[in-house]
């Protein structure tokens, strides 16, 4: 796989730009170089452009450089850091055959309502599947039938419901084991995955960087486990990791031999014909 970091430009220096900068970087120092790629992030906080995005201009651009260096990756992409929209920009290469698998303790799918802008990651998956023509118009737009959620828990109702309508197939934390997932996968019919895991489908006693931690999530097997479920007998055309964001880099370490266990599983699958 070719690893694509979602690192920091030197003029971001909000506290949650810089804890994810960090994750991004503690990773990528356990990366093989000559496969590695740097995507800065866009200095300031964007601006929303009266669309239903928060600091919207800052996350398409962040888009666009993924989708850029995507485009020329000899290897099948794998977006390491940034928050949960960070892989946007690699969905762009993928066929009518590939499913989307989202590994995560949140659904992605928040309303996305001018009146009321959300945080981009919160909305990551709505933005794939139903988005206004304007948003993004460089990204594919899927059908909910190509999307499959597992390992969420508190999420609300109206989600819940939506995901529903969608046809977006969902198993949350308690249901998701490898078996029900693989079961899932496998009644789509794909014959290739774009896995996205979000650190944040784990609990916090496995990994304390994240930005909000909910108890009662996967541990680092579990997580490990539905990787394999995911990509088993299956292509894999792309993968992303997100949302590491340690309080301290000197604490970075202690959370990475997780991480770099769920790391080491994705980069497996894509040697698996």
């Amino acid at each position: 796989m070719h690893f694509i970091v979602v690192g920091q430009w030197q003029g971001s220096a909000s506290s949650r730009a810089m804890r994810l900068a960090d994750g991004a970087a503690a990773i990528a120092a356990d990366l093989p170089r000559a496969s590695t790629t740097v995507v800065e992030v866009p200095p300031g906080a964007g601006d929303r452009l009266e669309t239903a995005i928060a600091r919207y201009t800052s996350v398409r651009s962040v888009a666009e450089r993924v989708t850029e260096e995507s485009s020329v990756a000899p290897e099948a992409p794998f977006v390491i850091g940034g928050d949960g929209s960070a892989f946007l920009g690699a969905t762009v290469g993928l066929d009518d055959d590939t499913l989307i698998v989202r590994i995560s303790g949140s659904s992605g799918y928040r309303p996305l309502n001018r009146a009321q802008p959300v945080a981009a990651e919160s909305a990551a998956l709505r933005v794939l599947v139903d988005r206004p023509d304007d948003l993004f118009p460089d990204l594919p737009v899927l059908p909910g039938s190509r999307v499959v959620v597992a390992g969420i828990r508190g999420v609300e109702d109206s989600e819940v419901a939506a995901l529903d309508r969608a046809g977006i197939r969902r198993l949350d934390v308690d249901a998701a084991t490898p078996e029900a997932l693989a079961e899932t996968v496998a009644a789509t019919g794909s014959g290739s995955v774009f896995v996205h895991v979000d650190l944040d489908v784990l609990d916090p006693s496995e990994v304390d960087g994240l930005l909000e931690p909910v108890p009662f999530g996967l541990d680092g097997a579990g997580l490990v486990a539905l990787i394999q479920a995911a990509t088993r007998g299956r292509r894999l055309l792309g993968a992303a990791l997100t949302g590491f964001a340690p309080v301290d880099p000197d604490r970075a370490v202690d959370d990475l031999g997780v991480i770099l266990r769920a790391v080491g599983a994705l980069a497996n699958a894509a040697k698996t014909p």
